[in-house]
């Protein structure tokens, strides 16, 4: 969700009506919204850079479903290490195929987890 979305009285509403000050739901919701921003990073990187989904399961040596709950922000396990096979493959994908990796930098298929 933008940041535009989160300003908005709606989001404002709801998340003061369920979630409040319980530290509880505050970090339920802070690790849910961690999860959605490394699904929409994976995303955003491996379109860019061309790759399906099932070439980005065989060079990070992940399965096909990983990859799947990760971009759809499902995975219920620890991301430390998905995503450092990811970062990986990202950059093997850079260094052996033809695409304008040029223009990119380092920040471009990086993806940093929040927590």
């Amino acid at each position: 969700m933008g940041e535009k979305g989160r300003d908005s009285d709606a989001f404002q509403w709801a998340y003061e009506r369920y979630i409040g000050k319980d530290p509880e739901r505050v970090a339920s919701f802070n690790s849910e919204l961690a999860k959605l921003e490394v699904a929409q990073r994976i995303y955003d990187i491996r379109t860019k850079l061309g790759m399906t989904k099932e070439q980005l399961a065989e060079i990070a040596g992940l399965n096909l479903s990983t990859i799947d709950q990760l971009e759809e922000a499902g995975y219920g396990m620890p991301l430390d290490e998905p995503i450092k096979l990811i970062n990986n493959a990202f950059e093997e994908w850079i260094k052996t195929v033809i695409i304008p990796a040029a223009r990119m930098k380092p920040e471009d298929y990086s993806i940093r987890v929040s927590g």
